[in-house]
């Protein structure tokens, strides 16, 4: 789940946190990076556990009508605490474990759930799955998907609460999100409660990637200082945004360093970076920059591309 798009992400964030703190031992760096991985692999399962909170609050709902007796209990309702492929999700003893040593009271006991909830169940989705009388495992998985497009994406409520848990959580969650419906769409029902769930890092490559890119952008920062300088006509370096010019230094220590990356890849990676943490203008200098860098490289010899 981990991948080099979220690596190479968290890596400028260390970077610049690194730089906001006053600069530190290199090895603090290293520490950080890894607790911000690890911290996005929990954000991944706390997603995955939000449907299976709104189910749970279905079913105690559902049981406390019955137990009162009430005339009328919405058969949309009844539908959906039975949801098999949420219950699949629930059941899964990959997530199950970290239900159980996570503490996850906040997201239960939150106003945030309550409020989701009441406007699902008048939701013209759960609405449109009630009236198809389709309650198949494809049909109970396409509504956990639109549940989840439609009240999980893309929601600053949802996005300030998770804030408010986990600092490292901040900036991550529209990239987890692709994970969390990638998820989805590999289930099986007959994969069981054995479901594997997206892993966290593909292979050890991967995590050796990160750590690796990490301490060779910190040791591009006097290389990065003079390019930069050399080839800023146009603007000031001095007033130059720190981001921007972080990225600059990752993707400067990504070409020098890590000659099985295509350069293509890692221009295009770190422009698309420099759109999502900073701004669009900034993707189209970092870009500029980094055709400049690349040239002076290869002229240099330095571009094992």
């Amino acid at each position: 789940m981990v991948n080099r798009v979220l690596i190479r992400l968290k890596v400028v964030q260390v970077i610049y946190a690194y730089y906001q703190n006053g600069c530190g031992k290199p090895e603090s760096a290293v520490r950080e990076l890894a607790q911000s991985l690890d911290s996005a692999y929990s954000l991944y399962k706390t997603l995955l556990y939000l449907p299976v909170a709104l189910c749970g609050m279905s079913r105690r709902s559902v049981a406390r009508k019955r137990r009162m007796n009430e005339e009328h209990i919405p058969g949309k309702e009844i539908r959906f605490s039975e949801n098999r492929f949420i219950g699949q999700i629930e059941s899964n003893v990959y997530l199950s474990e970290f239900i159980g040593s996570a503490d996850l009271s906040w997201v239960r006991e939150s106003g945030f759930l309550k409020s989701t909830y009441d406007r699902f169940m008048e939701s013209d989705i759960l609405e449109e799955y009630w009236q198809e009388e389709k309650f198949d495992y494809e049909s109970d998985r396409e509504l956990c998907k639109r549940l989840y497009k439609s009240f999980f994406m893309d929601n600053e409520e949802l996005d300030a609460l998770l804030e408010e848990q986990n600092i490292y959580w901040n900036g991550d969650k529209d990239l987890i999100d692709s994970f969390v419906l990638k998820t989805f769409r590999s289930f099986t029902e007959e994969g069981g409660q054995e479901q594997p769930l997206q892993a966290e890092f593909k292979d050890e490559g991967d995590r050796s990637f990160a750590i690796a890119l990490l301490q060779a952008g910190l040791a591009a920062h006097d290389e990065r200082e003079r390019i930069v300088a050399a080839n800023c006509r146009r603007w000031d370096p001095s007033r130059l945004a720190l981001l921007d010019v972080i990225i600059i230094q990752v993707a400067l220590a990504e070409l020098t360093g890590f000659p099985g990356i295509p350069l293509k890849v890692t221009i295009n990676e770190y422009v698309d970076l420099a759109k999502y943490l900073s701004t669009p203008a900034s993707g189209s200098f970092v870009n500029g920059m980094l055709d400049t860098i690349a040239r002076e490289l290869a002229s240099e010899g330095r571009l094992n591309k």
